[in-house]
């Protein structure tokens, strides 16, 4: 005799997409006939301003449930504290009158009930892109390039109450290349976080895996992105520049911080932000940037109207 597992989903990203694309085809993966595997309702982010023309754009996870006629949902965020719920209460009453045997999150951005949690029949499972209990929070890609760490790791871990410190149910490492950026990394994990997710996953509703406690020792945090992390002092670049001094860590945070926030500097009260370069004989070789207003310029241009310019008028 059959038996229908629901599935209650958190995410809101590319990423989140990744995974649903696995899990939609859970039946074939999982390869177990007395198991049928449903989706029954996605939570994702609310739509929000997006670009410069601050267009009200819905979720990725949004779009993809709405084309597959998937209930979406999604609940006002605390305005202080946007990881938080506005009304965790009202939050906690709308799932469980769905009543899901399972919670599955990946890339989701907001901290689920603990209550949600426990009373789902089988708890919940979360795709994390780091080796936990190294880079806990939202942001461990960029971290892990920025701090020159060598390997990376995707990780399977219950949810817990709080943020990534739940049981480890699956985890494998791979290395940091010298070429690799954030974004493409970080999609290359979720692949393998969501091929490890179903492969545990039936052996998790029988109750085969235990998981592992985490030990931490006082392991690095991954704080969200600012704006401010990606600045650089005009002086500081010129050094990397004229000097070739501190060459590896500038590099690291460009290909860390791409494409957001970047690296930039402030050159006359304007932002000057880079756009491209790359590492010529261990030396840094800007290729092109953009002046706050402007359009993106080759470095030889930007010297030739500004620098030049100003040299000459001292």
């Amino acid at each position: 005799m059959s038996k229908t597992i629901n599935i209650l989903f958190f995410g809101s990203t590319t990423d989140s997409v990744i995974v649903l694309e696995k899990l939609v085809n859970l039946p074939a993966c999982a390869g177990r006939s007395n198991v049928n595997w449903s989706i029954v309702a996605i939570v994702t982010q609310p739509p929000r301003p997006i670009g410069r023309n601050h267009i009200v754009t819905p979720t990725p996870v949004e779009v993809w449930s709405k084309k597959r006629n998937i209930t979406v949902l999604s609940f006002e965020s605390n305005p202080d504290k946007p990881w938080l719920y506005k009304d965790e209460q009202q939050v906690i009453d709308t799932l469980q009158s769905i009543q899901p045997d399972i919670l599955i999150s990946a890339s989701y951005g907001q901290k689920i009930p603990w209550e949600t949690i426990l009373k789902a029949p089988y708890g919940g499972l979360n795709i994390h892109p780091s080796i936990l209990p190294r880079w806990r929070g939202g942001d461990p890609v960029p971290w892990a390039i920025l701090t020159g760490d060598h390997q990376i790791g995707v990780t399977v871990v219950t949810l817990a109450k709080k943020f990534d410190e739940g049981l480890i149910m699956a985890q494998k490492k791979i290395p940091i290349s010298s070429n690799d950026t954030s974004d493409p990394l970080r999609t290359k994990l979720f692949v393998l976080g969501s091929e490890l997710l179903v492969h545990l996953l039936p052996n998790h509703i029988r109750g085969a895996i235990k998981g592992i406690v985490q030990q931490s020792k006082n392991e690095p945090q991954a704080k969200r992105l600012s704006r401010d992390l990606g600045r650089e002092p005009w002086e500081i670049l010129e050094q990397v520049i004229n000097e070739g001094k501190d060459t590896d860590r500038i590099e690291r945070k460009f290909r860390a911080l791409l494409p957001w926030p970047g690296v930039w500097t402030s050159w006359e009260d304007k932002r000057l932000k880079i756009l491209q370069l790359h590492l010529n004989n261990e030396k840094l070789v800007i290729d092109t940037v953009q002046l706050e207003g402007k359009k993106p310029v080759s470095w030889e241009q930007f010297k030739k109207s500004y620098l030049d310019t100003a040299n000459k008028s001292n």
